[in-house]
C-alpha cells in the first residue's frame, strides 16, 4: 500500500458527530451520504533515522459511524508540527471545532 498512512504513528482520537453545518461541505465530496463522524488523527513521519526525530500531521477524515473513513480523501490536513506536544493540542482545537459544528471554517 504504497500511499496508505503511516498506522505504524497514527494516534485517533474518538469519533464526532458531523453537525448540520460542517455535513454540507462534506456533501460536496464523493460516498458523503455514508459519512455521519469526523475522524480526528494524529500521524506521524519519522525524518531522521540517526535522531529519531518526527514530525506530526493532523488529519480530518469524514468517517462512518463504526469507524470506516477513506484515508485517501482527508477532509482537512494540517501544517507539519515537529512537537508531538503542539500537534496533541491542535487536534484538541479541532475536535472542540468539530463539536461546535465549524471545521468547515477551518478547512476553506
Amino acid at each position: 500500500m504504497k500511499n496508505a498512512p503511516n498506522y505504524g504513528e497514527f494516534y485517533q482520537r474518538s469519533l464526532v458527530l458531523i453537525g448540520e453545518d460542517d455535513s454540507l461541505s462534506v456533501q460536496e465530496k464523493p460516498e458523503s451520504e455514508f459519512f455521519t463522524h469526523w475522524l480526528i488523527a494524529l500521524e506521524g513521519t519519522e525524518i531522521d533515522k540517526v535522531t529519531g526525530a518526527y514530525q506530526w500531521n493532523v488529519f480530518v477524515f469524514p468517517s462512518k459511524k463504526c469507524g470506516g473513513f477513506n484515508y485517501h480523501q482527508p477532509f482537512y490536513v494540517s501544517k507539519c508540527f515537529q512537537s508531538i506536544h503542539e500537534a496533541i493540542d491542535y487536534t484538541v482545537q479541532l475536535e472542540k471545532k468539530a463539536k461546535e459544528d465549524q471545521l468547515c471554517k477551518i478547512a476553506n
